[in-house]
């Protein structure tokens, strides 16, 4: 994280958790600012972006991206295994498999870690990113080379939410809180849609949804 919040304003200094040797006056969680600000939902600070690509890793990204036409869709599909609720947020990769069937798509993995050996048999091609992807700079910059982001509800959503780019998360029936509730729309980022299930591991009726969805969308931005 220090190499993609350094280019954030308003920091004076960013320092590793465990290599904090200095004194500070105050002290706040980051998860606790919500309560000392009184913050609402009307008055979430959900002005996007407020995180910024590196410009070299950004070229370096634009001059090494393969080529080809076509609508750029990232996709990720698992979280971490030791998230309480991963058995229940996390996707398999063939449930992805509606959204290939429209065209003018060139599909993107952004998977890390556990979930990439689903790529062996994967239902669709798709170009596997992960060995570039060193830490969130570079997610970051290889973000803003794509029109969109397809996710279960991982780090990727929220990185591509802060910055401004556009993206879908399919989220489970009681999902984290940040998601809220009964809404398509995320406060927090305005640039984010929310696709859920009706039922607890019914990911058949998302991944519709969100097939006939893009299909509305790709001839338009294509």
């Amino acid at each position: 994280m220090l190499k993609l919040l350094s280019r954030c304003a308003g920091i004076d200094q960013l320092v590793p958790q465990d290599n904090f040797a200095g004194s500070s006056d105050e002290h706040a969680p980051l998860m606790s600012l919500p309560s000392i600000f009184k913050t609402t939902v009307a008055t979430i600070p959900a002005q996007v972006p407020y995180v910024f690509p590196d410009p070299a890793l950004l070229d370096k990204w634009r001059s090494t991206w393969p080529d080809g036409p076509g609508f750029k869709i990232g996709i990720a599909w698992r979280g971490s295994p030791a998230h309480p609720e991963d058995r229940f947020r996390s996707i398999p990769l063939h449930a992805f498999a509606p959204l290939a069937a429209v065209p003018g798509i060139r599909w993107f993995s952004m998977q890390k870690g556990p979930g990439q050996e689903q790529l062996t048999s994967a239902p669709f091609e798709v170009v596997d990113l992960s060995d570039r992807l060193h830490d969130f700079a570079d997610t970051a910059a290889a973000l803003m080379n794509l029109d969109l982001v397809i996710t279960a509800d991982t780090a990727l959503v929220h990185l591509a939410g802060a910055l401004g780019r556009p993206a879908w998360v399919a989220l489970q029936f009681a999902p984290d809180f940040r998601w809220f509730l009964e809404r398509d729309d995320s406060p927090w980022y305005p640039t984010v849609r929310l696709f859920r299930q009706s039922g607890r591991g019914q990911w058949n009726e998302v991944f519709e949804h969100m097939a006939d969805e893009l299909a509305k969308v790709v001839p338009a931005l294509a």
